[in-house]
């Protein structure tokens, strides 16, 4: 009999959540021979086509839970959407990445923007409001425009609205309390005239050792990430200046493991943290993998589900760098792409004409649906407006109509 070679790596690692971000972190954790398991109420989700250890029940399951804690050694997440207060009864004294307080407080959009202000985080006005006479009455004296968002859930420009009248303050009070709840905590921010949306990625370890990935420029359609450039577009000092805000955000919170910080970058005047001519703000929090670091896989001598992978299994960090000159870009595939050329596959057979895309990267997802991410490449170039048009003309091509026979 051959005994099991020993190893410095955490032996069990849990995944809350089995869709494209558990499934591409489990990959990394096995290629350091780390055991993985996942949990997903979903049956469908696509971890169940690609590994064996995954837990389908419910999140309110609690008996299902607490079998899953039973079985691993450190225990992350995919997305914040998870019951804290559950979790945090369940797992008892199991390590969890990147820490309790950290969901707690990116759960929660006032919780993140509160945090800013303690910690000096460069950060849109805002204020708070918990009922729809008190939006009107908070939104008033807040003054005209703003975004009003729930301080929880929504994402992809769910669970938001822009006010600009009279008329769209009453049309958001009617939308956000449209199931009947006589409350719930909503966010007014004040508008910020950003030029760039970008993000930043911090990976922690539990020493604190921390690294810190380049600026991503991030370009959203309808709410939802269209493509993501590394290097932005961004003068050094503002890309370094955005590097430290990150930092400081992920050692205020204590993170053990990712934080991604979504920024957005305005002109100088505009408020926020002033570099020159331009102005830079937090907008939000993401203690996870994010869709805009997949380009790290390919652009990165570590990639955002290495990292984590690494921190998960007490490993040492390395400091991520480009591997080329030039520009990545990823793009999503989102369903609209499969339904609008009304056929089950994309015509990879283009993928000939497009050597500048470097990767292809599909989640096995069962059911294509406006909007839903199921997939994404990344393309290379020269420079930033090439690898641009890159994206756009590979999508074409995906989706091109091509005669039988």
């Amino acid at each position: 009999m051959i005994a099991r070679p020993s190893s410095s790596v955490t032996a069990r690692v849990g995944i809350l959540g089995g869709g494209q971000l558990g499934m591409m972190l489990a990959g990394s954790l096995y290629k350091l021979g780390a055991d993985v398991a996942l949990y997903d109420p979903d049956p469908h989700a696509p971890a169940r086509r690609r590994y064996a250890h995954v837990t389908t029940a419910a999140w309110t399951d609690r008996a299902a839970l607490a079998r899953f804690f039973s079985e691993v050694d450190v225990v992350t997440y995919e997305f914040e959407n998870v019951d804290a207060t559950v979790i945090t009864e369940l797992a008892g004294s199991i390590p969890f990445r990147p820490g309790l307080s950290v969901l707690t407080t990116t759960q929660d959009r006032l919780a993140e923007k509160r945090l800013c202000r303690a910690h000096g985080l460069p950060h849109a006005r805002f204020e708070a409001a918990s009922c729809a006479d008190e939006l009107r009455e908070v939104g008033r004296a807040f003054g005209l425009p703003f975004i009003v968002k729930t301080a929880r859930g929504g994402y992809d420009g769910k669970g938001q609205a822009r006010v600009v009248d009279e008329a769209s303050l009453d049309r958001a009070a009617a939308q956000l309390f449209a199931d009947g709840a006589a409350r719930r905590s909503l966010i007014l921010e004040e508008i910020v005239p950003f030029t760039m949306e970008a993000s930043c990625i911090v990976a922690r370890d539990a020493a604190g050792r921390a690294e810190v990935f380049p600026v991503f420029e991030n370009h959203h359609e309808r709410h939802v990430l269209d493509w993501t450039l590394v290097p932005a577009r961004l003068p050094p000092a503002v890309a370094d200046a955005a590097r430290e805000i990150a930092l400081d955000a992920a050692r205020a919170m204590d993170v053990v493991g990712l934080l991604t910080t979504e920024l957005f970058v305005a002109q100088a005047g505009a408020g926020g943290r002033t570099v020159g001519e331009h102005a830079i703000f937090v907008n939000e929090f993401a203690p996870r993998p994010h869709n805009s670091g997949h380009v790290t896989r390919t652009a990165t001598t570590l990639s955002q589900f290495d990292a984590l992978a690494r921190i998960l299994c007490e490993l040492p960090l390395s400091s991520p760098r480009l591997l080329n000159d030039g520009a990545f870009v990823m793009g999503n595939l989102l369903g609209d792409l499969w339904l609008e050329r009304g056929a089950p596959h994309l015509a990879f057979e283009e993928w000939a004409r497009h050597p500048e895309v470097l990767d292809v990267v599909l989640y096995g997802k069962h059911e294509a649906r406006p909007g839903r991410k199921m997939g994404h490449f990344v393309a290379h170039a020269p420079d930033p407006s090439q690898a641009i048009d890159a994206v756009a003309a590979f999508r074409r091509a995906l989706g091109q109509a091509h005669p039988a026979g």
